[in-house]
């Protein structure tokens, strides 16, 4: 086999050519099929919850199993590789466009790109800040890459290309909300090991054992205030509830037993893990950049090869979340889906092999439609009312 190229890339994203890359890897716990692995959580009814399906895998019924990874966290971690080439400044992703909000405050300045930011280029955080001595929401560059449309998405990708690639929605403008489709998609999950079970979730918590005291309780108001206003960093929640009750736990004090309530998940045991991406080329055709149609082209080929080359980073340190270390069972299997049913098969995806691709498609996106990536920076001064307001208690 050999490995996908730029040829394939630009034969897939004309009008006839190819309609996705699909990307399918099989994993097992790294303990072995008898460890336990933690899934994601979601907000339930009154706890957290984990996400279970049913799935048709080939055998004669659906089998049930739960979700480990989803769409919006996979793009997530794809992302990350971005951010960590601009930290190191190795690669062509290092090189591409960005906004960046930076916030400075006792502790120093933070800066935050817009492939960390929540809603990319949208982010409230770019648009509540300051650009050049006014509202970002004022500036020219700004609101050129806000009035883009699918029809022509150019001013956008020059500012911000990451909004392109992994898509993104003005959901909080009055009119003219621009909506990009996700091109690439992933999720990751596990077969569970008893089908037959109701509730196949591990539920155990762990203890706290606290060497000063077992329990403490504060009985005096006066002592409860005066550990309060030596805990500076205290969130005024956190206070009012303490100086009320005195329990000690409230601000993280005395012993807590180990609990196997319903509400403590510990995880599942599953049989199997599959994680697969799709990479959508008919999706990819329906972005235009007004530059004609080698130039659009152009623009397509090198967003498929920056996705692939983002994606094939994080597959060098696939971190999914605390206990959940997984272990692939074989070499992931890479497809191009062609017309008609036909397939071809390509050597798993790496860093070096992508990174040749990328160079390739910015060439060839310079030359046709004028690309620069010369790591532009938008910088955006966050406002420090945002700041003074945050807090991470809720």
């Amino acid at each position: 086999m050999r490995n996908i190229s730029i040829d394939d890339i630009n034969a897939a994203i004309l009008n006839g050519g190819a309609g996705s890359l699909v990307v399918r890897v099989e994993l097992e716990p790294a303990s072995g099929l008898d460890g336990i692995i933690a899934p994601a959580k979601y907000a339930g009814a009154n706890n957290a919850t984990y996400v279970y399906e049913k799935r048709y895998l080939g055998e004669e019924k659906p089998q049930k199993v739960v979700l480990i990874d989803s769409k919006g966290s996979f793009a997530n971690r794809v992302e990350e590789t971005i951010t960590e080439a601009r930290r190191t400044g190795e690669g062509l992703l290092a090189s591409m466009p960005h906004i960046v909000v930076k916030y400075n405050d006792e502790s120093g300045s933070k800066t935050y790109c817009d492939s960390q930011l929540p809603h990319r280029g949208f982010d409230g955080h770019i648009r509540v800040g300051v650009h050049d001595g006014k509202p970002t929401s004022e500036a020219k560059e700004y609101i050129d890459a806000r009035n883009s449309t699918l029809e022509n998405l150019l001013p956008l990708f020059e500012l911000s290309p990451v909004t392109v690639l992994f898509g993104g929605w003005d959901s909080t403008r009055s009119k003219n909300q621009l909506r990009i489709p996700s091109v690439l998609t992933g999720e990751m999950y596990g077969v569970l090991a008893d089908q037959s079970d109701d509730d196949p979730a591990v539920h155990r918590a762990g203890a706290r054992i606290d060497p000063v005291g077992a329990s403490v309780s504060v009985a005096k108001k006066a002592d409860r205030e005066k550990i309060v206003g030596d805990s500076i960093d205290l969130s005024e929640n956190t206070k009012n509830k303490f100086i009320g009750s005195g329990k000690g736990s409230i601000i993280g004090l005395g012993a807590i037993p180990p609990s196997a309530d319903k509400g403590a998940l510990d995880g599942v045991s599953v049989r199997g893990i599959v994680s697969s991406r799709v990479l959508s080329f008919t999706m990819l055709r329906t972005f235009h950049f007004g530059k004609g149609v080698e130039g659009d082209a152009a623009i397509r080929a090198l967003i498929a090869a920056a996705l692939l080359r983002a994606m094939a980073g994080y597959d060098e340190n696939p971190v999914v979340r605390a206990n959940c270390a997984l272990t692939e069972t074989g070499k992931p299997l890479v497809v191009l889906n062609k017309r008609y049913g036909e397939k071809e098969e390509f050597e798993p995806l790496t860093a070096e092999s992508t990174e040749k691709l990328l160079e390739e498609a910015y060439t060839q996106a310079r030359e046709k439609a004028g690309i620069v990536w010369n790591g532009q920076e938008f910088l955006v001064q966050g406002n420090p009312a945002v700041l003074d307001n945050a807090s991470a208690e809720e």
